[in-house]
């Protein structure tokens, strides 16, 4: 046997083991194959997709990239702890060091080969549905097939270096220990482990001080706080999984009415190991499936609100503002008028006339509307109609979160008590003034000889359908004229729809792929574990330990091996979400806990049926080796 067929049978002997890290392997080149291909797509810099789409795939191309390779790195050093006994038998028989390190190389470039094809190859079968869904979240036509020279090119060199990188580094860390230590492996005797009380109470102070800031976070604070919550809740984690856990699992073996009730000592006796053994693959699992959840909870709020974000940022289908007198307002509102009649667009015109005042407020010039054409063009734009008393006047905010800081205005010979709400749409802005405010019609009608701005805006029920028209009137009637302004809402619909979709389209993948490396981690961490088990359970199965009793322990502690993290990231969720929606309110985007639900539950129940087959296969083996 050569050496190069030894290196491909310790591979194919470890097959189980080396399972989850071949499938994550895969799924990551994949993922970064497919999104090659779009950024090499002929067609992705036409009219229809935006070359913004290929440099998010560029900026995700990075990510995966970088991820994998520590990802990656972290899958091959915890395999080697796994193996130091067959190292140790191998050293006795003569192997060198460097027969060591060229073993591990060789094996880890196979791997990586075989998972860069098994990538490349997958992802050329899979791409047309990749294209098809980009397609529909991108509202264009799919994209054709293409056989992609350059993406493949790049993603075989990429992860070649990537794989030879990790293989050469890992080489390097390998810690020389005594032959002794490496033929006990996994069976030296373990102590049991201590938590350190201050550490325990300080985890659970640095978790309570990052919730307490992020869910009193408001606005714009939520920014300001997001570095150090962050920095609070990693370290609260790390501390959460080496130390408060090992000192709570301490804490009820010490109640006896707990640790001896029914078969609690078994699932007991060896958790504190497991939990200390684990907190590091704990905390990853944790922090890795937090900025999955939240990641693509945002992007899908952000993509499922842009309808109702467009609306209010643009009250009609199409709007157009003029100073009165303007020459060319009749053959505006004309080609406005006939190209939605041309093609078949029922619509509803409505007219709001605005003065501008001569003073100033504030250093603010101010324009003025009558309360009754207000609230016609309200009623009209689904907004909030205004109440107004005889000597009151309502400020209209020019932006979400903008302020008024005056108390009174003075409009003519009237003194009327300034009203305002940030929540209000503001619907009516000016060309020559800042600031607009609804008054009372008795004192508007009072106002003479001040310069006048008309606005018209047009409600048209299936506005969505008017992308084409809305591009050629842009073509014809500048965005902003010298005595006019003109806008439309479906182009910035169809814009901001495909940038949300875009982000998304990116973030799914990307948090999918951080999934499946947490489920990874949890897969080789659980079957590293099974020798182990295997005489454990079967020593203990000779003194009475029934199928049943061994079903029940083993599915109790794969359960919290699967469910612990994902909880704890669960929580970190809600918490950054809740503290999110202050902030998404003021960018107009909707409640983001229905997209959050949904994203949360559709992953819980993908770890559910993940946690269930595996289940399944370790109580198949332990029952096996028991019974033999």
């Amino acid at each position: 046997m050569t050496f190069r067929q030894f290196a491909c049978n310790n591979v194919l002997r470890n097959k189980r083991t080396y399972a989850a890290f071949f499938l994550s392997s895969v799924f990551s080149v994949m993922i970064f194959f497919v999104y090659a291909m779009f950024i090499f797509h002929p067609g992705i810099d036409d009219e229809e997709i935006h070359g913004s789409v290929a440099t998010g795939m560029i900026v995700a191309e990075y990510i995966i990239f970088l991820f994998a390779f520590f990802f990656l790195f972290y899958c091959v050093g915890a395999f080697l702890k796994k193996r130091e006994k067959e190292f140790g038998i191998l050293f006795m028989h003569g192997m060198t060091a460097k027969q060591r390190n060229l073993l591990i190389f060789m094996e880890t470039m196979l791997i990586g080969g075989v998972s860069i094809l098994c990538g490349i190859v997958l992802g050329l079968v899979l791409v047309k549905l990749f294209f098809q869904f980009a397609g529909f979240l991108l509202d264009v036509q799919a994209l054709e097939f293409y056989f992609p020279w350059k993406a493949i090119g790049l993603t075989f060199v990429a992860f070649l270096i990537l794989f030879a990188a990790i293989s050469i580094f890992t080489v390097l860390l390998l810690r020389s220990k005594s032959l002794l230590d490496l033929l006990q492996g996994s069976q030296r005797p373990k102590r049991e482990p201590k938590a350190s009380v201050v550490l325990s109470f300080l985890a659970a102070g640095l978790l309570g001080i990052a919730y307490a800031l992020a869910l009193t976070a408001d606005g714009i604070s939520v920014v300001v706080l997001l570095l150090p919550v962050t920095a609070l809740t990693i370290a609260g984690t790390y501390l959460l999984f080496t130390q408060l856990s090992v000192f709570f699992i301490s804490f009820l073996k010490k109640r006896r009415s707990i640790y001896w009730k029914r078969t609690n000592l078994i699932t007991f006796s060896d958790l504190d190991n497991r939990m200390k053994d684990n907190a590091r693959m704990f905390f990853l699992v944790c922090i890795v499936s937090t900025i999955a959840f939240c990641a693509i909870g945002t992007l899908a709020a952000l993509a499922g609100s842009i309808q109702e974000t467009v609306v209010k940022t643009n009250p009609f289908a199409f709007e157009y503002q003029t100073n009165k007198g303007n020459l060319e307002e009749q053959k505006h509102l004309a080609l406005i008028e006939n190209s939605l009649l041309q093609n078949g667009f029922s619509f509803e015109k409505h007219q709001a006339t605005m003065r501008l005042l001569p003073q100033k407020v504030n250093d603010e010039t101010v324009g003025v509307v009558k309360l009754t054409d207000y609230n016609q063009f309200a009623l009209a734009a689904n907004s909030r109609e205004l109440k107004l008393g005889d000597n009151e006047a309502f400020l209209v905010v020019r932006w979400f979160g903008d302020s008024v800081d005056s108390k009174m205005l003075t409009v003519g010979a009237n003194e009327l008590a300034v009203k305002t709400d940030t929540k209000i749409n503001p619907l009516l802005s000016g060309l020559d003034f800042e600031r607009l405010a609804v008054i009372p019609d008795r004192v508007y009608d009072q106002l003479k000889g001040l310069n006048e701005e008309v606005r018209y805006g047009y409600v048209v029920p299936k506005w969505k359908d008017t992308q084409e028209i809305s591009l050629g009137l842009q073509e014809k009637i500048e965005h902003y004229g010298e005595h006019y302004y003109f806008s439309a809402r479906a182009p910035v619909y169809h814009s901001m729809k495909q940038m949300a979709n875009t982000l998304l389209f990116i973030g799914l993948f990307v948090g999918v792929l951080f999934f499946v490396a947490a489920a990874s981690f949890l897969y080789f961490r659980l079957y590293t574990d099974l020798e182990n088990d295997k005489r454990q359970y079967g020593a203990i199965s000779k003194i009475g330990l029934s199928d049943r009793e061994l079903s029940r322990v083993v599915t109790t502690q794969i359960a919290l091996l699967f469910f612990v993290p994902i909880v704890v990231a669960i929580i970190h969720s809600m918490v950054a979400f809740v503290s999110l929606q202050s902030l998404l309110k003021l960018m107009l985007i909707a409640s983001v806990f229905k997209p959050t639900a949904i994203v949360l539950l559709s992953f819980v129940i993908v770890q559910a049926i993940y946690f269930w087959i595996i289940r399944n296969r370790y109580l198949f083996h332990l029952k096996r080796s028991v019974s033999q």
